[in-house]
């Protein structure tokens, strides 16, 4: 039984390295994934900033036009001006002239927003491509780390796979079907644990006195009574 309970922890060395493997990559994999949002962010900022431009650009062209067309309207009323004789009328239209000359002002103030708010934009979208371009540097980068260490990867797996299937047929077939229900079972798919000093290394509970005299003998497949995972002796 010794040399079946050898073979397990050779087993379970084996895919504990290999979870280590694949954690590592999926770790690589999120990082890159962390830096493909940060893309898209920046990506949907320099959108936005772009769609506000042109908002501000319509705005700005309606209210030059505005502009113009009042201004033709006060051309036209001062050419009035020389031919009216009624003073009324004259007032009126004075006063015409300055509505329209005021509106223009205010409309010039509003233009003259728009430009401040249009530039604010610009620089904020040249500040976003600066950080898109260095952030593509850094993907790029990842991607070819993750590239190369997925083929290192690819190929340590395949090895431990062949080591798995050899010394799989090597354990009982009740045993192995054993351990990997045990395996199911436990967060971090430890099966088989040490006992040393009476004490399980997978629970870290001391197990009863009888049960460890018989575990140092290695003549029988012993479970912990609290973890229930396969234990062995181990001296300390």
């Amino acid at each position: 039984m010794k040399e079946q309970i050898d073979i397990l922890v050779n087993l379970q060395n084996i895919e504990i390295e290999s979870a280590a493997v694949r954690t590592h990559l999926n770790a690589a994999s999120r990082q890159l994934e962390l830096l493909t949002r940060d893309q898209v962010q920046i990506e949907n900022g320099i959108n936005d900033e772009t769609v506000k431009i042109s908002e501000l650009r319509k705005s700005y062209n309606d209210a030059e036009s505005s502009v113009k067309d009042n201004q033709g309207l006060i051309k036209k009323s001062q050419e009035r001006l020389n031919s009216i004789k009624n003073n009324r009328e004259y007032q009126a239209l004075l006063k015409e002239i300055e509505e329209l000359k005021r509106i223009n002002s205010a409309t010039e103030d509003q233009m003259m927003n728009l430009m401040n708010q249009t530039e604010a934009s610009e620089t904020k979208i040249a500040e976003l491509q600066t950080q898109l371009q260095a952030l593509m540097v850094d993907i790029q980068k990842e991607q070819d780390c993750i590239n190369l260490e997925t083929q290192t990867a690819d190929k340590k797996l395949e090895e431990l796979d062949t080591a798995r299937r050899e010394i799989s047929d090597k354990v009982d077939a009740d045993v192995l079907k054993l351990f990997h229900k045990i395996q199911s079972k436990q967060v971090k798919g430890i099966a088989v644990v040490p006992v040393q000093d009476a004490v399980c290394h997978g629970c870290y509970v001391n197990i009863p006195p009888q049960m460890y005299n018989e575990l140092q003998r290695c003549d029988s497949l012993k479970m912990c009574p609290n973890c229930q995972r396969i234990i062995y002796w181990k001296q300390a």
